[in-house]
């Protein structure tokens, strides 16, 4: 039998595109940090703990390896609680609303990474070795 880490390889290729990307974009956050010296404050350290996540998560679904779910969910928890933490800040320092786009962006990217851990979770590949068919007896 072929390892794998989730029953449907488009949710595989989904989750291999989107780790690429949030490690290039929190990547990209950590360079612009380090360059801006303000690497030691709450945000900054989060950016770096996803861009390491990502890498992660990425090479374990490269070897596929079941660590690799868990690595990406925490994650996806990881930027949710992000932008929520950015929201409050921004409600309680009193720029929030200026503009339209604050009403409109965090409930489409709570969507989408609500629908990322929805997929992840939902189609995660349960191999039981123990419960083996008797056509994949001997096949591995």
């Amino acid at each position: 039998m072929k390892k794998k880490v989730f029953k449907y390889k488009f949710v595989y290729c989904i989750a291999v595109l989107f780790n690429v990307i949030f490690f290039i974009a929190f990547g990209i956050g950590t360079y612009n940090r380090i360059i801006l010296n303000s690497l030691f404050d709450l945000n900054s350290i989060i950016v770096f703990i996803v861009a390491i996540l990502s890498v992660t998560s990425f090479l374990l679904l490269i070897t596929k390896n079941n660590l690799s779910i868990l690595t990406f969910s925490i994650s996806l928890v990881l930027i949710s609680s992000m932008i929520a933490f950015s929201i409050i800040k921004a409600i309680f320092e009193g720029y929030y609303g200026n503009d339209s786009l604050d009403y409109i962006m965090p409930p489409i990217m709570y969507s989408i990474l609500l629908g990322l851990l929805f997929l992840i979770i939902k189609y995660k590949s349960n191999n039981d070795h123990l419960q083996l068919e008797i056509d994949q007896i001997g096949q591995e």
